[in-house]
This record gives C-alpha cells, sequence and structure tokens, in this order.
C-alpha cells in the first residue's frame, strides 16, 4: 500500500480537530501532527500529506 508509511506514522495517535470542505479534509492530532487528505486534479486521485508545527 503506498501510504503504509503514513498509516504506521499516525497509529494509535489521538485526533484532536478535524475540518472538512470542499477540496479537502484535515485531521489534527493532540501532539500537533496534521493530515490532509485532498482530491489532486492533475493526478486524478487522492493524495495525502502530513506534516508537524
Amino acid at each position: 500500500m503506498e501510504n503504509e508509511g503514513i498509516v504506521q506514522q499516525l497509529k494509535g495517535k489521538a485526533v484532536s480537530d478535524l475540518e472538512i470542505t470542499e477540496s479537502a479534509v484535515v485531521i489534527k492530532f493532540s501532539d500537533n501532527t496534521f493530515l490532509d487528505i485532498y482530491f489532486d486534479t492533475d493526478k486524478q486521485r487522492l493524495m495525502t500529506s502530513t506534516n508537524t508545527l
């Protein structure tokens, strides 16, 4: 699975906030890690990314 690394990185973390818009879903975890899920119009597929503040 392509996103297996992201799954392992986030497994067991508690969700503290969630934002859903027309173009993306952003999940904030209690350790200030964010998971972004969005549709890439050029590639025509869902994409994911993570970042930490």
